[in-house]
């Protein structure tokens, strides 16, 4: 029983040698096929072409925010989409910001409005032994 040994792979001439052959033994064949067929067959391979193009993903999408792209060469897209990806990080800082004054303001309010609602002096709340006094449970 002969064994093949595929662990030698073989180099690129003999790969293009072997290229070779198979395009020469596979025009030959196509040559000797009815022109009814040689049709049918280029009519085939055309329709897998158009069905295998590739089709637009949301590639576009990330090009327009500034994600590198595959270089079409459109000088204001190049511009603009740079610009557009600062700008919305821009908003989103700004409204991360606001949020946060929001947050303070709204403790502050809490306190100014429990010191105005409450009897105790405002001198109690500043003591430092006073809120360690109310921790221990003490009325």
């Amino acid at each position: 029983m002969k064994t093949t040994d595929f662990s030698s792979a073989p180099g690129a001439a003999e790969e293009a040698r072997i290229g070779q052959r198979a395009h020469a033994a596979l025009e030959a064949a196509a040559a000797a096929l009815p022109p009814d067929i040689a049709f049918r067959l280029r009519q085939s391979r055309e329709l897998a072409l158009t069905r295998h193009a590739p089709r637009r993903s949301p590639v576009a999408l990330l090009q327009l925010a500034g994600f590198p792209g595959a270089g079409t060469g459109n000088w204001m897209r190049d511009i603009i989409a740079p610009a557009v990806g600062i700008l919305m990080l821009a908003l989103l800082a700004t409204a991360a910001s606001q949020y946060s004054q929001a947050e303070n303001h709204n403790d502050t309010v809490d306190i100014d409005s429990s010191l105005l609602i409450d009897d105790l002096p405002i001198d109690a709340y500043l003591d430092r032994g006073f809120g360690a006094w109310l921790d221990q449970g003490n009325p």
